[in-house]
């Protein structure tokens, strides 16, 4: 993924930061550098040193977010959990994202933002789908997954109907939230992978989660 290594500037770090949860939460095409501007309290000649347009800061702020995301799954994944708890964790994370996510940002990213969208793409094949040919290796391994799982074939199954889920989902009038969606597509996916040992340790943890109010 050809993503900016390394932001030196504290400036720098605070205008991808405010932007991209500015994107985050309204879409990209209503969110004007303007009013990047005014959340900063910065000067638009100040912006303009660091970034030579909107797309510019929109592409960085994308890479940001998944040079972090990639950092948030390492973290997860060396924590040695089971294959199905570790995926319930790094779910839990990622529905916490989609809750302030707003519909108009991924169809705003597909639509006029082709280099961002890119570096997404590019961010499935690479990370997020060899994230799961781990994961599910290490399943079948523990007796969690069911034994005849075509991983390739599994791993590019959640990651289409995922992608499918979230494109309809911004450009369909529903008032369904970004991260019920996410949370269906998720367990979906586990279970469909689980063994009869994998779908009890499953209701278990989910059961543990209810009772304590996650």
């Amino acid at each position: 993924m050809q993503h900016k290594d390394l932001i030196v500037s504290p400036t720098e770090i605070n205008i991808i930061e405010v932007a991209t949860q500015l994107f985050i939460r309204n879409g990209i095409r209503s969110v004007t550098v303007d009013r990047v501007v005014k959340e900063l309290g910065i000067s638009k000649k100040t912006i303009y040193q660091y970034f030579s347009s909107k797309e510019e800061l929109v592409n960085a702020c994308v890479a940001d977010v998944l040079n972090k995301k990639k950092e948030e799954i390492g973290q997860v994944t060396s924590k040695g959990l089971e294959p199905i708890a570790e995926m319930l964790e790094l779910g839990a994370l990622n529905v916490e994202v989609f809750k302030v996510f707003s519909k108009n940002t991924i169809q705003d990213l597909r639509m006029y933002y082709p280099h961002a969208w890119e570096l997404i793409n590019e961010f499935k094949v690479e990370v997020i789908h060899q994230y799961l040919l781990k994961n599910i290796k290490c399943g079948i391994l523990s007796g969690d997954y069911r034994p005849n799982l075509q991983s390739h074939i599994v791993a590019y199954i959640y990651i289409s109907l995922l992608d499918s889920a979230m494109i309809q989902h911004s450009v369909l009038k529903t008032n369904i939230a970004l991260d019920t969606v996410y949370k269906e597509h998720l367990m979906m996916h586990i279970y469909s992978i689980c063994s009869h040992q994998g779908i009890e340790k499953l209701e278990l943890q989910v059961n543990k989660k209810l009772t304590v109010g996650l």
